[in-house]
């Protein structure tokens, strides 16, 4: 090999391992659970109420740094006394903080979404915090990229009891111990260089 294929070959390399790193930022997205009912049905408390990042750790990486935010005393049901009792009797978000927010963290994905890839289908798994406990979580997650901006879609079950949340009961009928989260948002991407700010 000559020095120049050698040289050329070598600036490739550190080119590839230098690559930008992605940070994604929420701009808008929407929180969907649904309640399966004890006596059959279900009913969904929704909210729009979202916020965070999300940075992966290297370029092509599984891993993520970063955090999403959802309002829990932003959930609706569709029906006002529903709503009171959901938010105030079983998450108790008047408990501060920790009880107000569902904060998901050390998010992981089943296949690397490198950052020339368009969509991508994958399992993931996370951290999340609920109701004063954090559990991990896992589920699978449709990915999209375009025009700078990435989409994801996630979908996840949920245990109440593995979060100390009593199961939602009133006049005999209550929601099953299991329920199913569904995550839509929509993030601008930024690029910079590893160990650069995000």
């Amino acid at each position: 090999m000559t020095a120049t294929r050698r040289f050329a070959a070598l600036a490739l390399a550190v080119a590839v391992t230098a690559a930008a790193e992605e940070s994604w930022t929420v701009t808008s997205g929407e929180v969907r659970v649904r309640c399966p009912l004890t006596v059959g049905g279900s009913f969904e408390a929704v909210t729009s109420q979202m916020s965070g990042a999300l940075r992966l750790d290297e370029a092509g990486a599984r891993r993520f740094t970063g955090e999403i935010r959802v309002s829990l005393d932003s959930l609706d049901t569709g029906i006002s006394l529903r709503n009171r009792h959901l938010r105030e009797t079983y998450l108790e978000v008047g408990r501060g903080e920790e009880f107000r927010e569902a904060v998901l963290t050390a998010v992981e994905l089943g296949e690397a979404f490198p950052p020339g890839a368009g969509d991508h289908e994958t399992g993931f798994a996370g951290l999340l915090s609920l109701h004063g406990v954090e559990r991990r979580v896992e589920g699978d997650v449709r990915l999209a990229r375009g025009d700078g901006r990435v989409r994801v879609e996630a979908e996840f079950p949920l245990s109440l009891a593995e979060f100390a949340i009593p199961p939602p009961r009133y006049l005999g009928v209550g929601v099953r111990d299991e329920v199913r989260i569904t995550v839509t948002f929509d993030a601008a991407v930024a690029s910079s260089p590893p160990g650069g700010p995000p």
